[in-house]
């Protein structure tokens, strides 16, 4: 029966991450987890419920990439079978699952058989054993972060704030504390406690709230010109440079007679470098006939390296700059560890990558603009060098037409919230199918187009110059965590 509670843990987790069902599970769906594997007797108990708790979350959150993987890619790519997606799709789980038994290790060292602890150390320990599982998510060629438990409070507006000085890290570490609360009291008035907590919990969220700025979005702010192309992936990947310049070429024509400062257009936009091609100069022609910026995205060849790019073009047509995204997919974009996954090539999307060196960001019309590339926005640290670096608005381009599940898709964008937070940024995602939408510093999503639709529109998004300080001490702030934790489990 323990068993099963732990399994209902991990799916009530991953049933309040974006897209799912409700987020509120997340405030008390750890307490099984926490109370099975805090009284287990045995090393072999406490990692089984590890495994299972991390396994259940990790499919219950990240279900819509089976389909992805299984159906979607090997119809269009033809390049292995669905047996074998289905079978990748196990080995992700797998490998998303490691970080987790960080919290298996600790527990261990922390239940040793001398071990004195009382109810606030047990809440304090597995607060920051959890949050360092989640820090180590990040680390190496397999990062991923989805499924952070942070990310159940995308709609929490104001409790999600305080991202913007312990980071969403910070908000894991409250969520377990909450969790942790309730698992470990043994007392009589223990639902009074609960009801308090929650009670405190939902009036803060609401009177921070209140309190923020009206949203603004006048004549004064940036006016973002966005495409959302909608593009199947089908069609796209069976497309030529042609056909993609007529999409170009239509959209951007919409914004012809409208008052834009930039036009954003989204990842693969071509999916072949057009530099020095005669589509590309129909596309510069095009830009000088706007007479905005634009940016867009395309591979990019050079000196033997394949790059997924994003473009920056000035009003006159001429290249701005190019970001090379730093921050690849693994197996899609690049082979992590190849001595160890060196047959696992059949997942690549076109080519493999060589990630970029540099978070760049771009000065259009007085405005610094930091660039990131689809997935990228699942890791602070991109949003966090570029406002470093001079960002004082964050754009992200996409191409998520492989996710036929709104899940998918708002998961990715929920990531957004975060980062808009955490950097004090205002944040765009321009994506292919969806979802497309604008996300103010303070996490509150001020426009979103519906996904498999074309569209075009205009957003409203305000620079920001000031630094954030999670931003200035987020690397502090996981060593911490990781001291934090450690000298729990050993003292």
């Amino acid at each position: 029966m323990k068993y099963l509670l732990t399994l209902i843990s991990g799916v009530l987790t991953g049933l309040a991450m974006p897209g799912n069902l409700f987020s509120f599970f997340i405030w008390f769906s750890l307490v099984f987890f926490l109370r099975n594997i805090a009284r287990s007797k045995t090393h072999y108990e406490r990692l089984l419920h590890t495994i299972i708790y991390s396994s259940s979350m990790l499919v219950t959150t990240l279900w819509w990439l089976l389909p992805t993987l299984s159906k979607n890619i090997p119809q269009i790519l033809k390049n292995y079978s669905s047996i074998v997606g289905f079978f990748g799709y196990v080995g992700m789980i797998i490998l998303l699952m490691i970080p987790y038994l960080i919290i298996w290790l600790l527990s261990e060292l922390y239940h040793r058989k001398d071990r004195q602890y009382n109810y606030l150390s047990l809440v304090f320990f597995y607060s920051f054993a959890y949050t360092v599982a989640e820090i180590l998510r990040g680390f190496g060629d397999l990062a991923f972060m989805g499924g952070n438990l942070s990310y159940a409070l995308y709609d929490h507006t104001g409790i999600i704030q305080i991202a913007s000085i312990i980071g969403s890290f910070g908000l894991t570490f409250i969520i377990v504390f909450v969790n942790a609360l309730i698992a470990f009291d043994n007392s009589r008035d223990k639902v009074f406690k609960i009801l308090a907590i929650f009670t405190t919990i939902y009036i803060s969220n609401f009177a921070i709230v209140r309190y923020l700025p009206p949203i603004n979005g006048t004549n004064d702010s940036i006016k973002v010109g966005a495409v959302q192309t909608n593009v199947p992936q089908e069609i796209k990947y069976s497309s030529n440079p042609i056909q993609d310049y007529s999409t170009f070429s239509k959209n951007i024509e919409e914004f012809k007679n409208r008052d834009v400062d930039v036009v954003v257009f989204p990842e693969s936009t071509f999916l072949e470098d057009i530099s020095k091609s005669e589509i590309e100069s129909q596309m510069v022609r095009d830009i000088q006939n706007l007479y905005k910026p634009v940016i867009l995205g395309h591979p990019r060849i050079g000196n033997d390296n394949h790059f997924n790019s994003a473009w920056v073009y000035n009003p006159h047509g001429s290249i701005e700059g190019i970001y090379d995204k730093v921050k690849l997919t693994p197996f899609a974009e690049f082979l992590p560890y190849e001595t160890i996954f060196g047959n696992f090539d059949v997942f690549r999307l076109l080519n493999y990558y060589t990630p970029g060196e540099d978070y760049l960001t771009f000065s259009l019309n007085e405005t610094d603009i930091g660039v990131q590339i689809c997935f990228e926005t699942y890791f602070p640290e991109v949003a966090i060098n570029q406002a470093k670096n001079g960002a004082n608005l964050l754009i992200a381009i996409s191409n998520d037409g492989w996710f036929n599940s709104k899940t998918g898709l708002f998961q990715h964008f929920s990531q957004g919230v975060f980062r808009a937070v955490e950097t004090r940024r205002d944040f765009i995602q321009v994506s292919n199918t969806g979802l497309t939408g604008s996300i103010d510093k303070y996490g509150r999503i001020t426009n979103i187009f519906e996904s498999k639709e074309e569209k075009t529109g205009i957003f409203f998004v305000n620079p920001n110059d000031n630094i954030s300080f999670y931003s200035k001490a987020s690397d502090i702030l996981k060593i911490l965590f990781f001291i934090g934790a450690l000298l729990l489990a050993i003292l």
